[in-house]
């Protein structure tokens, strides 16, 4: 077919249409649907068989077993419409014989009046020509975006003709002979459209429905019985049981079709439920049942059992959930996931059967009291605004208690969480960091292809990007401009980029791409990805203080000058726990194993009858094994002096001072004004350099008086004055025989303290030293790691 032939018969097409649509709305707008079904008695008159009580006949006084004898002015038996069809259509006025009780028929004529309830005007004129509208604009886009695409094609004449039939229908019931001509030819070829749409749009999943021949041999059978029942209709004179076999033909087709899509679409599912084309075989078979449930189960089948549960023109209204499913199908990049939307309905759906079912009782009981109507209306508000509110209520403990049993996957997502977060507490890197969000996304997403990578906030270079598995990707973002925040689920053309982390005006990204079975993400899924995200963030940006500190010392160290106080504070806090780690691991480790070995070899003795030759062995062993506990109590006393932050610096001092002259020659002269509280810094560094100096004093100075001053008031004032044999200042830096001495002054200069050092040759050495006390307090006691009680006996 040409181009210009093409279009010659969309526009012919679309001609018909129109014309149908305006004969339609004249014919259901200017003719009442009466309601009314005619039949023939033996004496061949025509009677009304059926008038319900709500139909609009009986609103205008025409009641069953009325005699008909003119309708229109004109007899009955030359009304084709009424005398065809059964039905009492197209009328303006109409004369009857209704008997009467005990008496003559009474000759009747009333006049009709052709005005439409609100209800049916909004039911056959509102509703039908909104979904027309409203398909056709769907077809309008479909045809916009996929031009030349026949699956496209297909599903633009089946939204027409849905659209065509909507109208007809009502059209038909009022002996309309066009729309009964168009009900007749439209109904059967609607569910044969549909599955050829089917068959073409599956063809690319490589997925056959039916086969060419058999869709081309279902054609000819619909094309048959739309010429059989429109000649049908055309002749004047027929009979009109030829006429309901007709119509049962055409709406066998039709159910038929219907039936037979939504039993081919759960074939289809069931085959392939184990595949990526799950969610798109079940949001089909799923907009399938929803269309057609409502009218077969609260329509069609109360109405063959003699009830009228929902008219039918409220049910027929979700027909249009087809069309839309799938208009979705053939437009979207991405699917909805169906399954987590049927898991919450099925929850919710499951939680609400008891109020619904109290509220209904309630009701019941209001209904059956003897009160005036608004005092009920009162009521059933009440009822219904108190019930939500302690429902809601107590739907938070509802899905504390029964979600995570009936959703699994909650435990799932929470499960991944604490799994990372274990994880990322051992991350000393960046690249490990990406390797625990790589394990995380492909173990808990259907995905396959992610890829980390970082960007200035311009976002330039997007183009260069390539994904775990070596591929190249390019980044095309659905928004022209998209402002970033951590945490944050950007949606692009191809995937999605989450933004894990931002350091000064550099983010760090990771793509990630469609989900394997072409669903989008469901709320948890984008939870779960917003908490990772957050998660990252927060070690993203400690290895960055990390290396940015790292750089700092490195950069520090480097100088020729003293280092910043506070890089000398920190190298001399993590010496000092070093010093208490180690301290703990001899206490806890060889000092209990040679108490052990002690105890064993004092009761070896004692116990034991010991020759004479081998007794003196045994206890100078023993004396060897008391010298080693004590030379390790000694070190961990030295690595962490005991008490320290209980008995306060002054205690502390006045005790090494006790110790280090049981040990040395020389005589200490200490004097102390009352010292407050002191930061735990300030006082361990005070008692270091106390231990330095008297080390000093002993090993190199040689000195035999030393006289030690601590007095506190704005700022500690220390002065140490020994008699040694001094020395020269210059040899402080130049010679390492110094260094205990260097380190005090590295010591002072960590707590911006000042540090004066005096001495000559022979006239000893001369401290003073001022240090900033400062305003915090530590706590006395504290557990877990700073805990040095253990260290004493």
């Amino acid at each position: 077919m040409t181009v210009k032939l093409r279009q010659l018969f969309i526009s012919g097409l679309l001609c018909i249409f129109v014309f149908l649509i305006i004969h339609f709305v004249w014919v259901i707008h200017s003719n009442i649907l009466l309601g009314v079904g005619l039949e023939q008695n033996e004496e061949g008159q025509y009677y009304i068989a059926e008038a319900d009580v709500s139909s609009e006949g009986y609103k205008q006084n025409l009641r069953e077993g009325d005699i008909l004898l003119r309708v229109n002015g004109k007899p009955i038996d030359k009304v084709d419409e009424a005398v065809r069809y059964g039905s009492l259509t197209q009328v303006q006025s109409v004369d009857l014989l209704r008997n009467s009780k005990g008496g003559a028929p009474l000759a009747l004529h009333y006049d009709i009046e052709n005005k439409s309830s609100i209800y049916h005007t909004f039911t056959q004129l509102v509703v039908p020509g909104a979904t027309f509208v409203f398909l056709a604009v769907l077809s309008l886009l479909l045809y916009r975006r996929k031009s030349g695409d026949r699956s496209a094609e297909l599903l633009i004449l089946f939204f027409l003709l849905v659209g065509i039939t909507y109208f007809a229908g009502y059209a038909s019931s009022r002996s309309d002979l066009i729309g009964r001509i168009a009900m007749g030819s439209v109904l059967p070829l609607i569910p044969l459209v549909f599955i050829h749409f089917l068959q073409v749009y599956l063809k690319r999943f490589d997925v056959l429905v039916l086969s060419t021949t058999v869709i081309k041999i279902y054609y000819g059978l619909v094309i048959l019985l739309s010429l059989f029942s429109t000649s049908s209709l055309m002749v004047y004179s027929w009979d009109r049981s030829l006429y309901s076999f007709v119509r049962l033909i055409i709406i066998g087709f039709f159910v038929f079709g219907i039936f037979y899509s939504i039993f081919k679409l759960l074939y289809l599912y069931i085959t392939y439920r184990s595949t990526a084309l799950k969610s798109m075989f079940k949001i089909m078979l799923t907009g399938q049942i929803l269309a057609f449930t409502p009218f077969v189960l609260f329509s069609a089948a109360p109405i063959a059992v003699g009830v009228n549960l929902i008219p039918y023109e409220i049910t027929t209204i979700f027909l249009f959930l087809m069309p839309v499913t799938y208009f979705y199908l053939l437009t979207a990049r991405q699917l909805f996931d169906i399954d987590f939307a049927f898991n919450r309905f099925k929850y919710y759906l499951l939680i609400a059967f008891f109020p619904a079912l109290m509220i209904v009782a309630v009701f019941a009981i209001i209904q059956s009291r003897q009160e005036y109507d608004w005092i009920k209306w009162i009521q059933m508000f009440l009822v219904v605004y108190l019930s939500i509110t302690i429902f809601l209520f107590f739907k938070e403990k509802i899905d504390y208690y029964f979600r995570p049993k009936l959703f699994r996957e909650l435990y799932h997502y929470q499960g991944s969480l604490e799994r990372f977060s274990k994880q990322i507490s051992k991350v000393m890197k960046r690249s490990d960091l990406e390797a625990a969000i790589y394990k995380e996304i492909n173990e808990i997403l259907p995905v396959s292809r992610s890829a980390f990578f970082e960007r200035d906030e311009d976002m330039s270079n997007l183009e260069q990007i390539v994904d775990n598995s070596g591929q190249e990707i390019n980044i095309e973002f659905v928004s022209k401009s998209p402002v970033f925040k951590v945490g944050e689920v950007v949606q692009l053309k191809q995937g999605i980029l989450l933004v894990i982390g931002r350091h000064q005006k550099k983010f760090h990204l990771l793509w990630i791409d469609h989900k394997k079975n072409h669903t989008k993400l469901n709320s948890d899924e984008l939870n779960w990805l917003n908490t990772l995200a957050n998660y990252a963030s927060i070690v993203y940006e400690n290895l960055y203080l990390i290396e940015g500190l790292i750089e700092d010392l490195e950069a520090e160290m480097k100088k020729e000058l003293h280092a910043a106080p506070w890089v000398l504070r920190l190298i001399f806090n993590l010496s000092e726990k070093e010093r208490r780690k180690l301290a703990a691991d001899l206490h806890d480790s060889a000092l209990q194993d040679q108490l052990i070995w002690l105890r064993r070899l004092e009761t070896l003795i004692s116990d034991h009858d010991i020759e004479a030759d081998i007794l003196p062995e045994l206890l100078q062993i023993k004396e060897g094994l008391l010298d080693v506990i004590y030379q390790i109590r000694e070190t961990c006393n030295e690595l962490r002096p005991p008490l320290l932050r209980e008995t306060g610096i002054v205690k502390a001092l006045e005790l090494l001072f006790e110790y280090a002259q049981l040990q040395s020659n020389y005589i200490i002269t200490f004097t102390s004004s009352p010292i407050g509280e002191l930061s735990e810094d300030l006082v361990i560094a005070l008692y270091r350099i106390v231990q330095e100096l008297l080390r000093n004093a002993g090993k190199h100075a040689k000195a035999n008086q030393i006289e030690i001053e601590l007095d506190q008031q704005e700022h500690l004032y220390f002065r140490y004055k020994d008699d040694g044999i001094g020395m020269n200042i210059v040899d402080i830096r130049e010679s390492f025989q110094h260094m205990g001495l260097s380190g005090i002054k590295e010591r002072v200069a960590s707590l911006e303290g000042e540090c004066t050092f005096t001495s000559e040759k022979g006239k000893g050495l001369e401290v003073i030293i001022y240090l900033p006390t400062m305003a915090f307090v530590e706590e006395k006691h504290r557990g877990g790691d700073d805990d040095d009680t253990y260290l004493v006996g």
